[in-house]
């Protein structure tokens, strides 16, 4: 399975937040290498989803609605494919290709359920950490 861009750049800004507690959009996008414009398209996504909180303002950003280890990755996911309906899946052309796709994908949203931002949060900084300690001058 692949993630869809949206996907994966949601999840950076996510873990971004989590792991610096508070993060304006623009210094995430500029963090994570993600088109502002796009970034704050998808956070006001995150923001409905009840996902992220915000404060406007010259100080203004962004923080986690509940902690890191709350949130699963599948209700990141559910909560980017429910604002765009052209976005669902089409018709099986038969009905052995949907109960094939609807096995496959019961079986992801099962594996996936169980994973929470603050597990991708702890290997994302467990990989930082191996990176840094091979680092030689």
């Amino acid at each position: 399975m692949r993630l869809s861009t949206k996907a994966r750049y949601a999840l950076r800004a996510l873990v971004d937040v989590a792991h610096r507690g508070y993060a304006s959009a623009q210094a995430i996008a500029e963090r994570q290498a993600i088109p502002a414009r796009y970034l704050e398209e998808i956070i006001g996504e995150l923001r409905r989803a009840g996902l992220v909180v915000g404060k406007r303002g010259p100080r203004g950003g962004y923080r986690l609605a509940r902690p890191a280890a709350d949130i699963a990755v599948a209700e990141v996911l559910a909560a980017l494919a429910s604002s765009h309906p052209e976005g669902a899946p089409a018709t099986a052309p038969d009905e052995i290709t949907g109960l094939v796709e609807r096995s496959l994908d019961d079986r992801l949203r099962a594996a996936i359920g169980e994973l929470r931002l603050e597990q991708l949060l702890g290997e994302a900084r467990e990989r930082h950490r191996r990176s840094a300690a091979n680092y030689v001058i």
